[in-house]
Order: structure tokens, then sequence, then C-alpha cells
């Protein structure tokens, strides 16, 4: 008998939490607060020699803002969120290399860094809605068979990233 009492008590509880759980939700994070729904991205200021940088940068971001927090693209002065990037680094370095004494170093793995300023605005509140001084993004290439670009475009893509992920961790 005792043994068909434990049994019952387990199976209530067990049945209690899965009800439990059907009424309990999750709400913030992951996204945005509700009164965000429109952003306006001018273009990308860039202190790097990389001048193509200003453009695929200003790109990148405005798909991320549409795509991955789902916010509309608007005018400046209708816009509930304006968005404003500087690009103050630059870099493209050798990571894996052999160097031998009197021979021609060979370079076997390369890494792109990409470092920027970033500033998200809520116009509607009038305040800094997330900002960064330093937001890196990194990617690396095969010199031998892929071009500085790949590691730009992988770099340029982790650091846009970041940048999604600052905005939806501060609400």
């Amino acid at each position: 008998m005792l043994q068909r009492s434990t049994t019952y008590r387990i199976a209530c509880s067990l049945a209690a939490a899965w009800l439990a759980a059907g009424c309990y939700g999750f709400s913030g994070g992951g996204g945005l607060p509700s009164h965000m729904n429109t952003a306006f991205v001018p273009p990308v200021q860039n202190d790097t020699p990389r001048f193509t940088l200003t453009e695929r940068m200003t790109q990148s971001l405005l798909d991320a803002v549409r795509s991955k927090l789902g916010l509309q693209l608007a005018a400046e002065a209708e816009a509930d969120l304006i968005v404003t990037a500087r690009i103050s680094r630059y870099s493209d370095v050798a990571l894996n290399f052999d160097s031998r004494e009197g021979e021609t170093t060979q370079v076997f793995q390369r890494r792109v860094t990409i470092t920027a300023e970033v500033e998200i605005f809520d116009t509607q509140r009038e305040e800094m809605y997330w900002s960064s001084r330093s937001v890196t993004g990194a990617g690396e290439y095969q010199p031998e068979t892929e071009s500085e670009e790949v590691g730009e475009t992988i770099a340029l893509d982790n650091l846009v990233q970041k940048i999604v992920d600052g905005a939806q961790s501060d609400w």
C-alpha cells in the first residue's frame, strides 16, 4: 500500500508541474522593447584606409536591423532607434607561418580584425539604449587559397552579429 501511495504522489506532482509549465511564459530578452519598431542607420564612419569597408558595413548593418532585429528602416526624424557606427581599427596579421633563416616566410593562416565604436540611441525615451567603444569582429583565411576579402567578410559578419547581440542583451 505504501508503494502505491508514493507512486500516486509522484504522479500527481509530475502532473501538477506539467500543468504549471503550460501557464508559464518568458518575456524580454531575444528581442527589443515593444516601442522599438523603426530604425535609422546613417553611413558608417571609417577611420581606416580600407575605404570599401564603409559601404560594406553600412549595408551589413541595414540588413541586420531589418532581418535580425526585425525593425523597419525609417528616416532619422521618424525612427525609434538611431544606429551609428565608426570603424576605428582594421588589421590583417599572420597567425600561422613558417619562417626559416635565409628563406621566404610562408604564411598558412591570417586573421582580419575590425573594431568599431557603436551607439544605439532610443529616440522615444531620448536615451542611449546600447553603446560600446570597442566591438571587434575577427575572420581568418588561408592566403594560399583565399583572398583577404574572405577574412574581411567573416570579420564584418562577426562584428555586426556582436552589435545585434549587444542590442538584444540590454533589455
